[in-house]
């Protein structure tokens, strides 16, 4: 059930309209069901018995980015992402998952299935890249231009504790993410290089798990409470300096909405808050050191985008700018709307396809604008998303991290 504390939220409402211009699905759609004020008069009338849930109202309330773009611009304050959450979470007792996330969130809450869906999946890579299917698309991402899959995991390359050459200086705990480990290996090993060149022993847990957000996200809070439990035990067992990530995905569940849930679930939150308060993305932990001395320069032109689990979930913003501002001859131009949704959203843009393809229009549109050669974000999913649709292979997609690890090999 939705807490009595959610379910109050509802009347924070004033009506005022002034998140519907935030939306970036209202602005695609332009109807009343499609924004958020619509969403939450709907959920009203649900929460007062007034509306029984239907298909409608289930596709409606999944509709949506859980961008948080209308938390962050309402004057009343109103929690809306907190009760789209919540209300995804009845739905899905009530409907229960399509049959395709069930299926997918089964691998993300075992590790052994996941490192064998993965095997597979670099077997059918071949057939993904032939000329008869590489401009089909999963979502709106060109199936050729979907990132190839790590050939041995992050986690496999790495021993579970990396020690610099010299002294220590401090001690970490590496939430790698699924993303990093099976697809983006070059940002973890710059995560790692960077971090032992600055006297930073990293312990990478072998048994962490998922961090469970696209589970409950989806609603499915009773699957995703497997992996919150553990990576809470796994993450609190260590006496470290922080808890680093570089997916702001995985930062906002260990810094946010673990804690979010627990409560809600009415479990103790004591061991969530713990984690939360020790959880640093990467580019915050870095700003404790005097990087600019040790960066040789990277010519070229670079901007950023601002991912939602980033910018708004975390407040982490000039953080990244700061480690691009600091390599030389490397010119950052920011970008028009560069906190803006890029569109992709998890499932979203697979979900709605024709939805998604007209936000992420915007988004590389406005990169195109700055005369970039380099896009950097702290999002896996922005990045696939971005470099999915930009349609060039003139501009690279990067984390803001590889940046710096090529800097510091100048």
């Amino acid at each position: 059930m939705i807490s009595d504390s959610l379910r109050e939220e509802v009347y924070k409402c004033i009506k005022c309209g002034l998140c519907m211009n935030a939306c970036p699905v209202y602005k695609q759609l332009y109807f009343e069901g499609a924004s958020p004020r619509g969403k939450v008069q709907l959920i009203k009338q649900v929460i007062e018995g007034k509306l029984e849930p239907s298909d409608h109202f289930l596709d409606l309330i999944f509709t949506c980015l859980l961008c948080e773009n209308c938390s962050v611009n309402c004057p009343s304050g109103l929690k809306i992402d907190r009760l789209m959450k919540a209300m995804r979470a009845e739905l899905e007792e009530k409907f229960g998952l399509k049959w395709q996330k069930r299926m997918a969130f089964q691998f993300l809450r075992s590790s052994r299935l996941l490192s064998f869906a993965m095997i597979g999946g670099r077997l059918l890579e071949p057939v993904l890249a032939s000329s008869m299917i590489k401009d089909r698309k999963f979502g709106t991402i060109p199936y050729a231009r979907i990132p190839k899959i790590n050939r041995v995991s992050l986690i496999d390359q790495y021993p579970e504790t990396v020690s610099p050459d010299g002294p220590v200086s401090g001690r970490v705990l590496y939430f790698t993410g699924c993303a990093t480990n099976y697809f983006f290996e070059n940002v973890g090993s710059s995560v790692i290089s960077i971090l032992n060149r600055l006297g930073v022993e990293v312990i990478i847990p072998r048994d962490q798990m998922c961090c469970g957000l696209p589970i409950f996200l989806s609603g499915a809070r009773s699957m995703a409470i497997k992996n919150i439990l553990h990576n809470i035990e796994i993450l609190n067992a260590q006496n470290v300096d922080a808890i680093v990530v570089d997916c702001a995905t995985c930062g906002a569940a260990l810094k946010k909405e673990y804690t979010n849930i627990l409560e809600e679930m009415g479990a103790n939150t004591d061991a969530a808050r713990a984690i939360a308060a020790k959880t640093l993305d990467i580019s915050q932990f870095l700003q404790r050191f005097d990087l600019k001395k040790m960066l040789g320069p990277i010519p070229g032109r670079v901007t950023y985008h601002d991912p939602c689990h980033l910018a708004r979930s975390q407040a982490v913003r000039e953080g990244p700018r700061n480690l691009l501002k600091m390599i030389p001859e490397l010119e950052f131009v920011e970008m028009e709307g560069a906190d803006s949704c890029c569109g992709g959203g998890g499932t979203f843009q697979w979900e709605h396809p024709e939805i998604a393809s007209g936000i992420t229009k915007k988004k590389t549109d406005a990169i195109l604008q700055t005369g970039a050669d380099i896009v950097a974000s702290g999002c896996p999913g922005c990045r696939m998303q971005i470099f999915g649709n930009l349609e060039t292979d003139l501009i690279r997609v990067v984390h803001p991290v590889e940046l710096v690890a090529k800097a510091m090999d100048n």
